[in-house]
């Protein structure tokens, strides 16, 4: 992560501000021995636009009433020893 000085900013705002939005890269400013982040934007997912997609085939209602598998039918107890 580069680093700069708060003078150095101002002398080159626009040059640091793009180089950070075409890199991606945040730019880390110096000021009184505290830092603080210049970073770009991250575009937010719009979970709208997304395709609808099948997950399971059937009705999502027999979920409800799937038997369970209880411990003895799978032998839990047997495997842990």
């Amino acid at each position: 992560m580069a680093a700069v000085t708060l003078t150095a900013l101002r002398q080159n705002i626009f040059q640091l501000a793009d180089q950070v939005l075409e890199t991606g890269e945040p730019l880390m400013i110096e000021r009184n021995g505290r830092h603080l982040l210049l970073v770009a934007e991250r575009p937010k997912l719009d979970i709208a636009k997304l395709p609808r997609r099948s997950l399971f085939k059937g009705d999502p209602d027999e979920l409800v009433n799937i038997k369970t598998w209880d411990e003895a039918e799978w032998g839990e107890p047997n495997n842990l020893g």
